[in-house]
């Protein structure tokens, strides 16, 4: 992922990475100010500015900076999202397949109508209308 990443970004994407980058961290700074925890404000002040300065100043020498922070995000979501697939899992899935057998049916298990399992088509339907479906 991180590796499609050039050496030197556009002006655009160097630009568009050092202020939303610069931006957020700038957000983080105002919120941890709020907060009262000076060393978070001065840590993510920091960080805002210099990466909003360099997106301003000079947003084609941002492209090393921006592949460590997408080698960063690679290896945070290898940690998060097994997490979020298990919770989603526990907490969607596991409760919509219990009501489904305490309230009885299985999709899985098709009767044959008239001795055979083939669904029959609705009269207005053709053939011709699954070509070119999209």
């Amino acid at each position: 992922m991180a590796a499609g990443i050039p050496a030197r970004l556009t002006v655009a994407q160097g630009r568009r990475f050092g202020l939303t980058v610069g931006g957020a961290f700038l957000v983080f700074a105002a919120i941890a100010w709020w907060r009262g925890s000076p060393t978070a404000t001065n840590v993510f002040g920091a960080l805002g500015a210099v990466l909003s300065v360099a997106g301003l100043a000079v947003p084609t020498m941002l492209g090393p900076v921006e592949r460590a922070w997408m080698k960063l995000a690679h290896l945070i979501s290898k940690v998060t999202t097994p997490i979020v697939m298990g919770v989603m899992y526990l907490l969607v899935l596991t409760p919509v397949g219990l009501l489904r057998r305490t309230l009885g049916g299985n999709p899985m298990v098709h009767t044959p109508d008239g001795g055979s399992y083939w669904k029959s088509r609705p009269a207005g339907s053709r053939a011709g209308n699954l070509t070119r479906q999209f």
